[in-house]
């Protein structure tokens, strides 16, 4: 293992110089109002007084008072947080509610009917509950659910028995606020944001839930002035299939500092993409194209696109990338257009993807640019021929930049890295030699092989790559780019803990700090800390590119 700090004896390097320097569950219906056999639900999404022990949900107080306990015998609802003051008040106090299974609240109570402010955070008291305070203003509803929910292996072939479907529609009219809150017993919750757009009748994905388990989950709407919860409603997750490979995890001395998310990764034997979750356990999979190298979510997370890694293109039918639907239901294989792309793809805010495509069918040739439209519509930004200058052209990783609408290219042959913009303007290359080079601003580095790498969009020009090197150990770095006035880059520090691969490779940094790496050839994933400090190691997967993401909703923090 090497530890470079990143001031005391870091190397800098200025653009222009070409410095010789060592860079490194069962179907369920149930309808809910106020007419005969239905329930009447009130339960508000902050903190205020808890429910009581037979488990109506509390009233709330003037501005929402404390939440006492509730759920005492064993009812779902529990203490939630009781309804907002009807006074003007200062919302909710920090304490929630505790007791029942789905207890408690993290945020504080909606404000009073009044001028009140929003509730204060609170204390988890249970399993699920608001993730912050409600708006001032904000009263219970008296809302109708209609709901019913099922696994998707339930839905259809090809659907995946650890994915929840959940349709339902409620009555509250002008929604500007839609999810479901779902979870374990004591486990931490997770929230599946509904698609607003689909009202009024919603079809919402739970994602990342274990197999073989039962999962509580229940709705929250709002609409600025009122909000709604439904009651609690169980699913039991299939059984993850023995075609999944098992994953082998090792804690290392820095495990207290994980950052709990997921894994999306991939196996290049029997080939398979795989989310894993925090404990490493499989949560999604599918099968992957031959020689998959890239497993990706879609910018919205209603799909996951695939690639194979297309070596040089030499294949009798070419590459192929590959979109299945999160539930497993709808499969479209060999993508139209994509044929030619190789290595890796990047997610679009559009709803495309973009990748770089083989011009020939022989040996190491340049590539072009490509993005792929929701229609189908293929452009062409720029070829790799055009913004760098290399013996032999191998493109191997790209990824998408939404801050300055650009992307940065890897390229193996000549070790560097390049960034382009949509227009397709060289912007700058790190690595490589600058002699003649077309980019404006150019840092020469004498690394041999690189793949993956990161440039986070965090104002500081934090970039992180995978160097391979050309025998033994393989090493990651990272630097510090200044992308504006004079181009330079400040190394921080380098991984090297004895782990090798030829081929691909990848890094990224996490939300708390920690890297994440994955050595592909050996199917190593190592999580390490911001002293180097190995957090966890994990083999049976890791075959080829990856992503961390701390949910699986939204967009990727890296595309």
């Amino acid at each position: 293992m090497i530890f470079q700090p990143g001031f005391e004896g870091a190397r800098r390097l200025k653009g222009g110089m070409a410095h010789a320097v060592r860079i490194w569950g069962s179907l369920s219906l149930l309808a809910l109002g106020c007419g005969e056999g239905a329930t009447n639900f009130q339960t508000p999404v902050g903190g205020g007084s808890g429910g009581s022990a037979s488990g109506a949900p509390g009233s709330g107080g003037a501005g929402g008072t404390a939440g006492s306990a509730a759920g005492v015998s064993g009812q779902t609802v529990g203490g939630a947080g009781g309804g907002a003051g009807s006074s003007a008040g200062s919302g909710g106090a920090v304490a929630a509610g505790t007791g029942g299974l789905v207890s408690g609240a993290s945020g504080g109570g909606a404000a009073g009917s009044g001028s009140g402010t929003a509730g204060a955070s609170g204390t988890t008291g249970g399993l699920a509950g608001a993730p912050s305070g409600g708006s001032g203003g904000s009263t219970p509803g008296n809302c109708t659910f209609t709901l019913s929910s099922q696994t998707a292996d339930k839905a259809g072939p090809g659907g995946i028995p650890t994915v929840g479907i959940v349709d339902w529609s409620v009555d509250l009219a002008g929604l500007t606020s839609a999810s479901i809150v779902f979870g374990t017993a004591g486990g931490t919750p997770m929230t599946a944001p509904a698609i607003l757009g689909q009202a009024p009748n919603f079809r919402t994905l739970l994602l990342g839930m274990k197999g073989s388990t039962t999962y509580t989950f229940h709705v929250e709407v709002g609409n600025g002035t009122t909000t709604c919860s439904s009651p609690d409603y169980t699913i039991t997750t299939g059984a993850v299939p023995n075609t999944v490979p098992p994953i082998n995890r090792t804690m290392g001395p820095s495990a207290a500092a994980q950052d709990r998310g997921f894994i999306l990764t991939n196996t290049r034997t029997n080939p398979m993409a795989l989310i894993l979750d925090a404990d490493a356990d499989p949560v999604w999979w599918a099968p992957c194209p031959e020689g998959c190298s890239r497993v990706q979510m879609s910018f919205d997370g209603q799909d996951m696109w695939m690639i194979g890694v297309n070596v040089r293109n030499q294949t009798a039918q070419g590459g192929e990338v590959r979109r299945v639907s999160m539930d497993g239901l709808t499969t479209e294989e060999k993508v139209s257009g994509l044929s030619n792309c190789h290595h890796d793809l990047t997610v679009l805010p559009s709803g495309g993807v973009a990748c770089m495509s083989w011009t020939a069918q022989s040996g190491d040739q340049p590539s072009d640019l490509i993005e792929r439209d929701r229609e189908g519509n293929l452009t062409t930004i720029v070829r790799d021929s055009n913004v760098y200058v290399a013996n032999r052209y191998h493109a191997n990783a790209i990824h998408y930049h939404p801050s300055d609408d650009s992307y940065t290219i890897s390229d193996r042959g000549p070790n560097l890295f390049v960034k382009v913009s949509r227009a397709g303007d060289v912007l700058w290359q790190f690595g490589g030699s600058c002699s003649g080079a077309p980019a404006p601003n150019c840092i020469a580095g004498d690394w041999q092989v690189n793949h993956g790498h990161h440039l986070l969009e965090d104002g500081s020009g934090t970039f992180l790559f995978f160097n391979n090197g050309s025998s033994g150990a393989s090493t990651i770095f990272k630097y510090t780019l200044v992308e504006t006035g004079t181009f330079s880059a400040d190394e921080v520090w380098a991984y090297e803990p004895g782990s090798s691969s030829g081929t691909l490779g990848d890094v990224q940094q996490l939300s708390n700090g920690n890297v994440m790496v994955v050595f592909t050839n050996a199917g190593l994933i190592h999580e390490i800390d911001a002293s180097n400090e190995l957090v966890q190691s994990l083999t049976g997967a890791g075959g080829g590119y990856i992503v961390w993401r701390p949910t699986l909703y939204g967009p990727p923090p890296r595309l």
